[in-house]
């Protein structure tokens, strides 16, 4: 989308920034509207469907995520669900404003909160898995009278799964067995590409998949990209931090991690996961260890 080059080049940067139509604003943004001359813009890496931006003004720096791809979110949503978990003194993006661009396109504007997190130590998943376990213990009644998204889990996480009848097969009968607890907010899209740090705090970032479900499918899923991506024993010790936190039966997230898997392979066959040299050998090593994920499903 030109609008998202022109933010780091010229004029347009400025005018696509002035062009938005807010439906909310904090303030703050106030300031970075009559301060227009001051503005830097740069590219942050971009995710599947939205592009993002960090927006500098003197040392105060924003984040400014314009969904100009697939995804349609509903960012009035979000917005209020970031103001709610920031009054439970949860640690997420704090929002400044949301609105749309003159093409169309949701925007979302946040403060800046660090970079992503790119080095892991027992010490630093106590930090993470606390905040996934305040997160899980939060009752809806607390987020001040907010009513949560809730969809059904097997087409809001598994869309186009049809065209695959193994695997589709295989989820019907976890789904079945996992006797799903649809009752706590959950993140839906919990890994470390989605926590920055910044001064040794961590912050939860990309809430387009909040809603009711269940905690143990976000952990789950949490725990199934370190393992893929990280190692097994960075999932293990991130497994073990949550537990202390908020105890989980072992056997109960087998069902679970069976689930997440099949997203995975669901995802990387409708559009594209990354992959690395060894990524492969480990999802395969998954599937023969897991007694709930039947193996055609890799076929």
């Amino acid at each position: 989308m030109k609008q998202c080059e022109d933010m780091v080049s010229g004029h347009g940067r400025i005018d696509m920034f002035n062009g938005i139509e807010w439906k909310e604003r904090n303030p703050i943004l106030n300031d970075l509207f009559h301060s227009g001359a001051e503005l830097t813009f740069s590219p942050l890496s971009p995710g599947l469907e939205a592009e993002v931006m960090k927006i500098t003004l003197g040392e105060n720096h924003f984040v400014l995520k314009v969904w100009n791809k697939r995804s349609k979110p509903d960012v009035a949503r979000q917005y209020r669900l970031l103001e709610a978990l920031l009054y439970q003194k949860i640690r997420v993006s704090a929002p400044i404003g949301y609105g749309q661009t003159e093409a169309g396109d949701a925007v979302l504007l946040t403060r800046y909160h660090g970079t992503t997190v790119t080095k892991v130590s027992p010490s630093i998943f106590k930090k993470i898995t606390t905040v996934l376990a305040d997160i899980h213990r939060l009752s809806p009644d607390d987020l001040a009278g907010m009513e949560l998204a809730k969809y059904d889990f097997i087409t809001y996480f598994f869309p186009g799964i049809e065209a695959f009848p193994a695997m589709k097969v295989n989820l019907i009968d976890l789904v079945d067995a996992a006797d799903l607890k649809m009752d706590r907010l959950i993140h839906g899209d919990f890994n470390l590409g989605n926590i920055l740090e910044e001064d040794g705090h961590y912050t939860v970032i990309d809430w387009t998949n909040g809603q009711l479900g269940d905690p143990r499918y976000d952990l789950s899923w949490a725990c199934l990209l370190l393992r893929i991506y990280v190692s097994e024993s960075k999932y293990l010790t991130f497994l073990y931090k949550y537990q202390e936190e908020n105890p989980v039966v072992t056997g109960e997230l087998e069902i679970f991690e069976a689930m997440a898997c099949l997203r995975w392979l669901l995802l990387d066959r409708i559009a594209g996961v990354p992959k690395y040299p060894n990524t492969m050998k480990r999802v395969r090593k998954i599937v023969r260890d897991n007694p709930f994920i039947n193996e055609n499903v890799l076929l």
